[in-house]
Protein backbone atom coordinates (compact mmCIF):
# COMPACT_ATOMS: atom_id res chain seq x y z
CA UNK A 1 0.00 0.00 0.00
CA UNK A 2 1.48 3.63 -0.93
CA UNK A 3 0.32 6.61 0.84
CA UNK A 4 0.98 9.25 -2.16
CA UNK A 5 0.84 9.18 -5.62
CA UNK A 6 1.11 12.02 -8.83
CA UNK A 7 -0.27 11.01 -11.71
CA UNK A 8 2.40 10.83 -14.91
CA UNK A 9 3.23 9.42 -18.20
CA UNK A 10 3.82 6.60 -16.91
CA UNK A 11 0.23 6.16 -15.37
CA UNK A 12 -1.64 3.38 -17.51
CA UNK A 13 -4.50 3.08 -15.94
CA UNK A 14 -6.61 3.73 -12.39
CA UNK A 15 -9.20 1.00 -10.79
CA UNK A 16 -11.59 1.23 -8.15
CA UNK A 17 -11.38 -1.17 -5.54
CA UNK A 18 -13.79 0.15 -2.88
CA UNK A 19 -14.82 3.34 -2.34
CA UNK A 20 -11.82 4.48 -0.58
CA UNK A 21 -9.24 2.29 -2.49
CA UNK A 22 -7.93 2.60 -6.16
CA UNK A 23 -5.47 -0.14 -7.64
CA UNK A 24 -2.90 1.65 -10.33
CA UNK A 25 -1.54 0.62 -13.13
CA UNK A 26 2.11 2.24 -13.61
CA UNK A 27 5.01 1.35 -16.38
CA UNK A 28 7.06 0.28 -12.99
CA UNK A 29 4.24 -1.98 -11.61
CA UNK A 30 1.01 -2.11 -9.69
CA UNK A 31 0.07 -0.09 -6.36
CA UNK A 32 -2.88 0.03 -3.55
CA UNK A 33 -3.37 3.33 -2.69
CA UNK A 34 -6.08 4.12 0.03
CA UNK A 35 -8.17 7.22 -1.27
CA UNK A 36 -10.82 6.75 -3.99
CA UNK A 37 -10.09 7.55 -7.41
CA UNK A 38 -11.42 11.24 -7.47
CA UNK A 39 -8.94 12.17 -4.85
CA UNK A 40 -5.96 10.33 -6.93
CA UNK A 41 -6.93 12.36 -9.96
CA UNK A 42 -7.51 15.99 -8.45
CA UNK A 43 -5.02 15.90 -6.29
CA UNK A 44 -2.33 15.08 -9.63
CA UNK A 45 -4.23 17.79 -11.03
CA UNK A 46 -3.55 20.08 -8.50
CA UNK A 47 0.01 18.83 -7.89
CA UNK A 48 0.89 19.83 -11.83
CA UNK A 49 -1.23 23.46 -11.11
CA UNK A 50 -5.09 23.34 -11.39
CA UNK A 51 -8.36 21.33 -10.13
CA UNK A 52 -10.04 18.62 -11.17
CA UNK A 53 -12.97 21.14 -11.58
CA UNK A 54 -10.76 23.18 -13.82
CA UNK A 55 -9.46 20.90 -16.34
CA UNK A 56 -12.90 19.52 -17.00
CA UNK A 57 -14.20 23.11 -17.66
CA UNK A 58 -11.10 23.74 -19.85
CA UNK A 59 -11.83 20.09 -21.69
CA UNK A 60 -15.84 21.44 -21.53
CA UNK A 61 -14.77 24.46 -23.65
CA UNK A 62 -12.22 22.55 -26.02
CA UNK A 63 -14.12 19.70 -26.58
CA UNK A 64 -17.76 21.14 -26.80
CA UNK A 65 -19.09 18.23 -25.04
CA UNK A 66 -20.20 17.81 -20.97
CA UNK A 67 -20.26 14.10 -20.24
CA UNK A 68 -17.46 11.22 -20.05
CA UNK A 69 -14.57 14.21 -20.96
CA UNK A 70 -11.22 13.00 -21.06
CA UNK A 71 -9.28 15.61 -18.60
CA UNK A 72 -5.45 17.06 -19.11
CA UNK A 73 -2.86 16.24 -16.23
CA UNK A 74 0.05 17.76 -17.28
CA UNK A 75 0.25 20.33 -19.94
CA UNK A 76 4.01 20.11 -19.75
CA UNK A 77 3.97 16.18 -20.72
CA UNK A 78 0.23 16.39 -21.91
CA UNK A 79 -0.67 13.31 -20.06
CA UNK A 80 -4.29 13.04 -20.97
CA UNK A 81 -6.83 10.39 -18.92
CA UNK A 82 -10.46 9.53 -19.98
CA UNK A 83 -13.27 7.88 -18.13
CA UNK A 84 -14.68 4.68 -19.02
CA UNK A 85 -18.09 5.65 -17.93
CA UNK A 86 -19.62 8.84 -16.06
CA UNK A 87 -16.55 9.77 -13.41
CA UNK A 88 -19.60 9.96 -10.92
CA UNK A 89 -19.89 6.42 -10.82
CA UNK A 90 -18.31 3.93 -8.65
CA UNK A 91 -16.93 1.57 -11.05
CA UNK A 92 -15.60 4.21 -13.42
CA UNK A 93 -12.09 3.89 -14.70
CA UNK A 94 -9.81 6.26 -16.02
CA UNK A 95 -7.01 5.41 -18.61
CA UNK A 96 -3.91 7.36 -19.87
CA UNK A 97 -4.10 7.37 -23.31
CA UNK A 98 -0.76 8.38 -23.94
CA UNK A 99 0.29 4.69 -22.71
CA UNK A 100 -2.64 2.95 -25.57
CA UNK A 101 -0.94 0.73 -27.65
CA UNK A 102 -4.06 -1.29 -29.46
CA UNK A 103 -7.11 -2.34 -28.24
CA UNK A 104 -9.30 -5.03 -29.40
CA UNK A 105 -12.81 -6.46 -29.10
CA UNK A 106 -13.07 -10.06 -27.28
CA UNK A 107 -16.59 -10.81 -27.49
CA UNK A 108 -18.87 -8.40 -25.19
CA UNK A 109 -15.46 -7.07 -23.32
CA UNK A 110 -12.54 -4.92 -24.46
CA UNK A 111 -9.19 -5.30 -24.51
CA UNK A 112 -6.79 -2.90 -23.34
CA UNK A 113 -3.23 -3.29 -24.67
CA UNK A 114 -0.29 -0.79 -23.41
CA UNK A 115 2.77 0.57 -24.59
CA UNK A 116 4.70 -1.43 -21.92
CA UNK A 117 2.88 -5.13 -23.50
CA UNK A 118 0.34 -5.17 -20.14
CA UNK A 119 -2.97 -6.24 -21.22
CA UNK A 120 -6.09 -5.69 -19.40
CA UNK A 121 -9.85 -6.49 -19.66
CA UNK A 122 -12.79 -4.29 -19.68
CA UNK A 123 -15.90 -4.43 -19.17
CA UNK A 124 -17.33 -2.03 -22.15
CA UNK A 125 -17.99 -2.40 -25.28
CA UNK A 126 -15.17 -1.70 -28.12
CA UNK A 127 -17.55 1.36 -29.27
CA UNK A 128 -17.65 3.64 -25.83
CA UNK A 129 -13.88 2.69 -25.69
CA UNK A 130 -13.37 3.46 -29.00
CA UNK A 131 -15.19 7.11 -28.24
CA UNK A 132 -13.27 7.64 -25.20
CA UNK A 133 -9.87 7.45 -27.06
CA UNK A 134 -10.98 9.26 -29.66
CA UNK A 135 -12.20 12.64 -27.04
CA UNK A 136 -9.01 11.83 -25.05
CA UNK A 137 -6.69 12.12 -28.68
CA UNK A 138 -8.95 14.83 -29.64
CA UNK A 139 -8.43 17.01 -26.53
CA UNK A 140 -4.38 15.90 -26.63
CA UNK A 141 -3.91 16.97 -30.23
CA UNK A 142 -5.94 20.39 -29.22
CA UNK A 143 -3.45 20.98 -26.37
CA UNK A 144 -0.28 20.00 -28.73
CA UNK A 145 -1.77 22.42 -31.33
CA UNK A 146 -2.16 25.48 -28.79
CA UNK A 147 1.51 24.68 -27.59
CA UNK A 148 2.75 25.01 -30.55
CA UNK A 149 0.45 27.91 -31.89
CA UNK A 150 -0.31 30.22 -29.26
CA UNK A 151 -3.04 32.94 -29.99
CA UNK A 152 -1.72 36.15 -30.20
CA UNK A 153 -3.13 39.06 -27.47
CA UNK A 154 -6.11 41.02 -29.93
CA UNK A 155 -6.48 38.94 -32.21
Amino acid sequence: MIEEYFISEDTLMLLPLSKNETKILDISGEYIIEKNIFEVVDESCQYYGSTYNGRYISAKKTLDMDYKLPIIIDEVKEVVLFPTCSPKLENCIWICVNNVENYIKNNKVSVIKFTNGVSSELNISINTLENQILRATMLLMKLKKRKSNPKKIGV
